[in-house]
């Protein structure tokens, strides 16, 4: 075997794990860019289920703060409407007693 026959295979089995060693890591670098990849996807696919589950959340509460709203502005209104019937309930009873005034006025004037 020559000088040359001899680089040449130690220059072939240099290269030959050489190249060994970038399968592995070209296997390696692909094994964990395929789980990334799989985590990506699990994120957008949550992600899709998350948004009309998000939207629907935000709908509820926006339905919740208006009902509430209303059902306090009745709340008031129905208090005014009391208020407006005690005063309306007192003058009407003091109509008569107005009037039994101006009877003992008049029956003091006669």
């Amino acid at each position: 075997m020559n000088t040359m026959d001899k680089w040449n295979t130690d220059k072939g089995i240099r290269r030959s794990e050489h190249m060994k060693m970038e399968r592995a890591h070209t296997a390696q670098l692909a094994n964990h860019l395929s789980s990334v990849a799989l985590r990506q996807w699990e994120k957008t696919l949550t992600g899709i289920v998350a948004l009309p589950a998000a939207a629907a959340m935000s709908v509820a509460a926006t339905t919740t703060y208006g009902v509430a709203l209303l059902e306090r502005a009745f709340e008031v209104f129905e208090t005014a409407i009391n208020e407006v019937g005690r005063a309306v309930g007192d003058g009407h009873r003091e109509e008569p007693m107005v009037e039994q005034h101006r009877e003992n006025r008049n029956e003091a004037r006669a």
